[in-house]
């Protein structure tokens, strides 16, 4: 499933590595890009108050933020699982 642009505009804004223009590939590695330990801390945080959703603490590991695309796998399972109001 594709990412929305809310998603990609947060994460873009984390990637200090990727022009403006440039597209973000799915698979492209998260680290190439700029991300560091502590933006990706941030960048949790973020999506978890932009989605308003917790996702679980052992998420929050290299793998989950290894691409585009394995990050966006773990929101939006977690947003799956949410109940709706």
């Amino acid at each position: 499933m594709p990412w929305d642009d809310r998603f990609e505009a947060l994460l873009r804004a984390a990637l200090p590595y990727l022009s403006p223009d440039e597209p973000l590939p799915p698979d492209a590695e998260l680290i190439d890009l700029g991300i560091d330990s502590m933006a990706a801390v941030e960048l949790l945080s973020t999506l978890e108050q932009a989605y308003d959703v917790r996702l679980p603490e052992d998420s929050l590991h290299r793998e989950t933020f290894r691409t585009a695309a394995t990050l966006w796998s773990v929101l939006s399972r977690q947003l799956s699982r949410e109940p709706t109001l």
